[in-house]
């Protein structure tokens, strides 16, 4: 079947046909537009859809905001995307409105072994749930589960509970970051902005020094600070690389949190934009360390699969999904002539 599918943004919406069938999933066409160029989401599929071949009969938008009933607010943009409304502008008789992460949770089962990177090899248990976890901008978390031919993707808030610290080194960052902004939940220290966090709760320590080359770097212009502690901390720079070293250790145990929370024996997906930039310490062993180490049920996380996604369509293949098995649960149900 061929769909339209969209992964809309505050920065950027990208469109493509996808050829997608229950295991397959194939881009045609990818466009990339820059969002704030146009006063709408429909704006933007006219422009696609000019002179198109190929009418769809359904389309999968995942956007960047929460969606109540098909309808969503995208973060960062003054539009609002409606399904409905989307389905009378295009012409497209079925459209789904999903949330980003929802979408990308959607888009796992069509990622290649290619695209994925192992961290813990596992034994997957058949049809077992799966869990997705990925830190960014924010910290995003969603769990799939079999449904019939398909699947069934479950959104999360998990990333605003409240963290928990494990040492004394982290109930230190807890009051370090109170101070600043109140409430701690996972999503202000699993993100960019959390990554930046760390680094100056272990400066504010005084147990290691500042480098003066990381401190020229955050003093360039557009500098981000996230991206310059992460490419110090991989180079070795000792509190970059301990800041990175924490952070990757509080991911670590966030990931086997959400395997706990669902028993996500299907596997757990690392997804997001920190996780490929950061591979060479995710494979580090203070990852799984952290994932397991949850008495009494060690055993059972040892055994769950874990693999970062590498894959940049898969917000693509999760949108074109949902699209999909609307689609195909229609055709499923239609009384046959």
């Amino acid at each position: 079947m061929k769909v339209l599918a969209g992964d809309i943004g505050g920065t950027k919406t990208a469109l493509a046909s996808v050829e997608i069938s229950d295991r397959k999933a194939v881009v045609r066409g990818l466009r990339i537009y820059h969002s704030r160029d146009f006063e709408s989401l429909e704006a933007i599929l006219a422009d696609f859809l000019a002179g198109a071949k190929w009418p769809p009969a359904a389309a999968g938008f995942g956007v960047a905001g929460p969606v109540v009933a098909g309808r969503a607010r995208i973060t960062k943009l003054p539009w609002i995307v409606e399904e409905h409304a989307v389905s009378k502008s295009t012409g497209i008789p079925r459209v789904r409105v999903i949330n980003d992460f929802v979408a990308a949770a959607l888009g796992v089962p069509y990622v290649g072994s290619p695209r994925l990177r192992v961290l813990q090899r596992g034994h997957a248990e058949p049809d077992g749930p799966i869990g997705l976890i990925g830190a960014g901008t924010g910290l995003g978390q969603a769990v799939l589960l079999r449904e019939g031919r398909g699947w069934q993707s479950i959104s999360s808030e998990g990333g605003h509970a409240d963290f928990g610290p494990r040492n004394d080194v982290e109930d230190g960052l807890v009051r370090f970051v109170r101070r600043r902004f109140g409430r701690v939940d996972r999503d202000r220290l699993l993100s960019g902005e959390g990554l930046t966090h760390i680094y100056d709760f272990l400066k504010s320590e005084k147990r290691t020094r500042e480098s003066p080359r990381v401190a020229r770097a955050f003093a360039e212009p557009g500098a981000d600070r996230a991206a310059v502690i992460s490419r110090f901390g991989l180079a070795g720079e000792r509190l970059s690389k301990s800041a990175l070293r924490l952070f990757v250790s509080i991911y670590g145990s966030e990931a086997g949190n959400l395997a706990l929370q669902y028993r996500a024996t299907g596997g757990v997906f690392l997804s997001g934009g920190i996780a490929p930039k950061i591979l060479p310490a995710l494979e580090d062993p203070v990852f799984l360390e952290s994932f397991r180490s949850k008495p009494p049920l060690e055993d059972l996380l040892s055994r769950i699969p874990v693999r970062v996604v590498l894959e940049l369509k898969l917000p693509l293949f999760g949108a074109a999904a949902a699209a999909y098995w609307t689609e195909t649960a229609i055709e499923t149900t239609r009384p046959s002539s």
